[in-house]
């Protein structure tokens, strides 16, 4: 089965949010070993969404789109489906009831823009939506001969996710008695290594064919190598994406950082964790980045301490005692100034591991010899004092957003040892 979704807002052609339900749909179709062939996003014009629905329909099975179900002027999505199956549009009832019913609850009173939503085509299948007022639709039509089921969504993600989860899609796979094949993915993150080295250390796996492949995605801080597999048992799936896993590994080792959902935090948190072992953070050129990541993950509390964001060099001496004279000989941005960083709040906060970073963020301060981009990162354990210096390339944000994610990634490193 080709599925086909089509975003329709025109605040999403204009750039003014972010499309995060055609990535949620697709994931959650692949998941069901639904194909998505295309995506396509269309402004708030009947016209045009028609002729979207119009070319989906000659080329896919499953039409699903999201949003334009709003009660203003601009929302037009089921006007224009009413055109597309050429069914007129009716009252709902039973919509117009659970609308004015959760208005009441939230100490509202149903409005006629609001009635709005309560017109949907005739003979339609209506989902309610338990999390706003806009319901979803499916419907089964004929197009050029072909058959072709169209799913309407609202748009809200908080809205449509849930809607889709739980009625919209279980209700399609009953109705056309959707085979019982399983789509596994499974993400295999790389860390301090570039796409290309990944792509030459793996030509075979990016050469396989269905019904398993892997596909490989350069991402910030990190190469992606996903695994999918389609099989009609779900112990067969994991068992083939196992089996490719364990290749990856063999040829990455230390490389291979995260699996699926870990992040670099929740993975040095479940070693410290288990280790029972804690960490303090001294941030320079990162400002506090670092201290927001580790705590990105629930529980951090068991074995982050806390940190100091020591952003001027008079906070360095004071609240972190390094030496005024070695800041004055070697800079701020120094080897030696990162590992005192690391080793005097691994002291101050009574820590297993401290970490001590300093840099230039840019875009000003960068000279001949310390360019910006340069970033000193410097781990302290019981046992060793090390440092790596490093020179990443961006604008400050990515400057930043790089330098954190290697010091967690050389903690990482270090823990493994």
């Amino acid at each position: 089965m080709k599925a086909e979704i089509i975003s329709i807002g025109t605040e999403l052609l204009v750039g003014s949010i972010l499309n995060t339900n055609a990535k949620f749909l697709s994931e959650t179709l692949a998941e069901n070993a639904i194909d998505v062939y295309r995506q396509s996003t269309v402004g708030d014009n009947i016209d045009r969404i028609v002729a979207a629905f119009r070319e989906a329909a000659a080329r896919s099975d499953l039409l699903i789109t999201s949003g334009g179900l709003g009660p203003t002027m601009d929302d037009v999505t089921f006007e224009a489906l009413s055109k597309f199956i050429s069914k007129p549009l009716a009252l709902h009832r039973p919509t117009y009831r659970a609308i004015v019913s959760r208005l009441k609850r939230h100490g509202f009173q149903m409005t006629k823009l609001i009635t709005k939503q309560c017109y949907v085509p005739q003979s339609v299948k209506v989902f309610q939506n338990d999390h706003g007022t806009a319901p979803g639709v499916y419907c089964e039509t004929f197009y050029q001969d072909r058959k072709v089921q169209v799913m309407v969504l609202p748009g809200p993600p908080r809205e449509m996710e849930p809607l889709f989860t739980n009625q919209a899609l279980p209700y399609f796979k009953k109705k056309i008695g959707l085979s019982g094949a399983k789509f596994l993915i499974r993400s295999v993150k790389l860390t301090d290594v570039t796409e290309v080295q990944v792509a030459q250390k793996v030509p075979d796996l990016l050469r396989l064919k269905p019904p398993a492949t892997v596909g490989i995605y350069a991402k910030p801080d990190e190469v992606e190598l996903k695994i999918m597999v389609k099989d009609n048992s779900k112990k067969q799936a994991c068992r083939r994406a196992d089996r490719i896993e364990k290749t990856i590994r063999t040829r990455f080792r230390e490389k291979v950082a995260t699996i699926d959902n870990e992040t670099l935090s929740s993975v040095i948190g479940q070693i410290l964790r288990k280790n029972k072992e804690t960490l303090a953070l001294a941030e320079s050129c990162t400002g506090g980045l670092l201290s927001y990541l580790v705590t990105q993950t629930p529980g951090s509390s068991d074995y982050y301490l806390g940190g100091v964001v020591s952003y001027h060099d008079r906070i360095k001496i004071l609240e972190l005692g390094i030496p005024s004279d070695q800041i004055k000989r070697h800079g701020a941005v120094s080897r030696v100034v990162a590992k005192k960083m690391a080793v005097n709040i691994k002291s101050k906060f009574r820590a297993d591991y401290g970490i001590g970073i300093t840099g230039i963020a840019g875009p000003s301060g960068g000279r001949a010899k310390k360019p910006v981009g340069l970033v000193f990162v410097g781990v302290a354990s019981k046992q060793k004092v090390f440092c790596k210096k490093m020179r990443f390339f961006g604008n400050r944000k990515e400057i930043q957003s790089h330098a954190a994610h290697r010091a967690l990634d050389l903690l990482r490193l270090e823990l493994l040892k």
